[in-house]
C-alpha cells in the first residue's frame, strides 16, 4: 500500500503545472496560476488563466508566428490581440487523458483597440 500511495504522489507531482510571468494587461499585473495545452481545445499552443478567471490564449498559426486572445474574467469570446512577439513551445513526456504536457515561453507586446498585454511567461507541464 505504502509503494501504491509513492507512486500516486510521484505522478501528482511529476503531473502538475508551473507557470512564471511578468505579463501584465493594460498595465495591471495578470499573475496566470493555471495552464492548459491548446490540445485539449483543438489548438496548437497554450492557455493561461488566474484565479480572477482572465485567460490568454495563445495560439500557433501555420506561418510559424503566433497570436494572442485575451478572455476578460467571466467573457467566453476572446479579444483578438494579433501577431504578438515570439513563443517556443515543446512537448513534454507525460500524456494525461489523451493530452500532452506542454513546456514553453512567450514574450508579448500586443493589443486590439481595448486590450494591451505585455511581458513574458514561462510554463512547463500544461495539460
Amino acid at each position: 500500500m505504502k509503494i501504491l500511495w509513492a507512486c500516486m504522489s510521484i505522478l501528482l507531482v511529476a503531473c502538475s503545472a508551473h507557470v512564471s510571468s511578468s505579463l501584465q494587461v493594460d498595465g495591471a499585473r495578470f499573475s496566470p496560476t493555471t495552464c492548459r495545452s491548446g490540445q485539449a481545445n483543438g489548438f496548437a499552443g497554450v492557455e493561461l488563466a488566474d484565479e480572477q478567471g482572465q485567460r490568454l490564449r495563445l495560439a500557433h498559426l501555420l506561418d510559424g508566428s503566433f497570436q494572442a486572445l485575451y478572455f476578460p474574467s467571466g467573457s467566453e469570446t476572446g479579444e483578438n490581440l494579433g501577431a504578438c512577439g515570439t513563443m517556443s513551445t515543446r512537448e513534454g513526456g507525460a500524456v494525461i487523458n489523451g493530452i500532452r504536457n506542454l513546456d514553453g515561453s512567450a514574450a508579448l507586446d500586443c493589443g486590439s483597440s481595448k486590450y494591451k498585454v505585455t511581458g513574458s511567461v514561462r510554463f512547463e507541464g500544461c495539460h
